[in-house]
């Protein structure tokens, strides 16, 4: 990680513009060089931070401060090097500005309210497309997933209280048949016992026609009785 102090205000291309001047300069390929951001410090000067090789950075830290160098005299030279008319503009952390005239103005000793250590430098920019899309597809997968797991879960419910019913419906079902069975048992029986076959048709048993044994097995005028009869 590296750092200048330029003059500002910046462009809106300043990044893309900052790259090419480094790597025309240097002979560092542009896509090596990574702009990481850009703080206004005070009136007119504005701290930048950057990313690249670290040969590459002590070579911009050196050119920067050096107003006659291949880096001042390109396309940054109305950032690094300070205007005559115009307050000093520091160009390299610690290092004095050179003037157009050629005369080194010093840096002004004021304290800045801000931490300037970069203790997180490791870590990629903010707004990188590339993290943006990652960050977009993962909101999205989790929100279906969120969707999906919700609607597996109503489905569940339904399942569970469409067997509950239907349970029920069978026990209810199930009483009331058990119910007409018994009753329709009930009444065969019940009719069973008032309505009796025989007594609206009688029987003529033989045992019956035949139970006067005197009539049929000893009769009055039997020959038996006869011949005894005549002995006497």
């Amino acid at each position: 990680m590296g750092e200048l102090f330029v003059n500002g205000p910046l462009p809106a291309g300043f990044s893309e513009q900052f790259a090419q001047a480094v790597g025309q300069a240097t002979g560092v390929d542009a896509g090596q060089v990574k702009f990481a951001g850009s703080e206004n410090v005070e009136q007119g000067v504005v701290r930048i931070a950057f990313k690249a090789p670290a040969a590459v950075v002590t070579e911009v830290e050196n050119e920067a401060a050096d107003s006659n160098s291949k880096l001042a005299s390109g396309n940054l030279h109305s950032f690094l090097v300070a205007k005559a008319a115009a307050a000093p503009a520091p160009a390299a952390a610690g290092t004095p500005v050179q003037q157009e005239s050629g005369e080194a103005t010093p840096v002004q000793e004021k304290g800045i309210d801000i931490d300037t250590s970069m203790p997180y430098g490791d870590l990629e920019p903010f707004g990188r497309e590339d993290t943006a899309q990652e960050l977009t597809e993962g909101s999205v997968t989790e929100s279906n997933e969120m969707v999906d797991q919700l609607e597996r879960a109503e489905v569940a419910e339904e399942k569970r209280a469409v067997f509950r019913a239907l349970t029920r419906l069978r026990g209810a079902a199930i009483t009331s048949f058990d119910g007409v069975a018994r009753s329709q048992t009930g009444n065969i029986d019940e009719y069973n016992k008032i309505h009796k076959w025989r007594k609206t048709h009688p029987l003529h048993h033989l045992a019956d026609e035949e139970s006067d044994v005197s009539k049929w097995a000893f009769p009055s005028n039997a020959d038996l009785l006869q011949w005894a009869v005549q002995i006497k």
